[in-house]
């Protein structure tokens, strides 16, 4: 039997999770429905990026980022996904067969992913061909695992309302994040957290966004890093993360104070 102490943590970390997911949850449920390609009129060369939301999530959460890049002047698919209803190899099937119907004399393409897509993005460039790759931003991406998927997992509640995507991101060391190669193009990882030894949410160790270490985010051959105070799922609608976004995409690097 697990000590009373340790019994609480768990307790409050799977309520707060699992309020935030019903709060966030996309109750339409039909995959594709919310997704769109968007095409300024002045495209910027040819270039194209596809956003990824996150698990519980739904298209419109990169709303503020799909806005600046088509200001940009990119052609922008905001690819809406059932992350609760669809393994991670399913997923990046459907990924696929979006890619399969741009144009084949486009431009670069980039990608823009949050959570579960960054995941999600890794498992499709590890499985299938991508021609004229550009530059992936990943925000708030398990890419090490989730600590707190590996908590709750265990959890009936937590594996019907998360699916089998929510369950692959676990810490397990034969779980996709831990075993899917890392892009094999120039990407840069957006963190949220604190800065401090103590994050978001108290019961998961170290620094995190409350649902997401920062040290968990980290992925060997990142062109760059950087650390933005929020959380998880805000962190979209941040000034600061949407102009990091932009300008990694443009020079393949973050915006550092100096």
């Amino acid at each position: 039997m697990g000590r009373p102490g340790t019994i609480g943590v768990v307790l409050v970390a799977a309520v707060g999770v699992l309020a935030t997911a019903w709060l966030y949850f996309d109750r339409s449920g039909k995959h594709g429905e919310d997704a769109a390609v968007k095409v300024t009129e002045n495209g910027r060369d040819g270039e194209w990026v596809i956003l990824l939301h996150g698990i519980f999530r739904s298209p419109r959460s990169m709303a503020r980022i799909e806005k600046a890049l088509l200001e940009r002047g990119y052609r922008v698919i905001n690819f809406g996904y059932p992350s609760t209803r669809e393994s991670i190899e399913d997923i990046a099937e459907l990924l696929n067969q979006e890619v399969q119907k741009l144009p084949p004399e486009r431009g670069r393409l980039h990608f823009v992913t949050h959570s579960l897509g960054g995941i999600v993005v890794r498992y499709y460039l590890a499985n299938y061909s991508c021609p004229n790759i550009g530059r992936i931003v990943m925000i708030a991406p398990p890419n090490r695992g989730s600590t707190l998927a590996s908590y709750l997992g265990k959890w009936m509640p937590y594996r019907w309302m998360f699916g089998r995507a929510g369950q692959q991101v676990a810490g397990a060391p034969d779980s996709y994040p831990l075993l899917l190669p890392p892009p094999r193009t120039e990407f840069g990882v957006i963190a949220g957290g604190l800065g401090l030894e103590v994050g978001v949410n108290p019961f998961i160790p170290g620094d995190n966004d409350g649902t997401v270490k920062v040290d968990e985010t980290r992925l060997p051959g990142m062109k760059d890093f950087i650390l933005i105070k929020g959380q998880h799922s805000t962190l979209l609608s941040q000034r600061a993360a949407v102009d990091n976004v932009l300008f990694f995409l443009s020079e393949g690097r973050f915006i550092h104070a100096r």
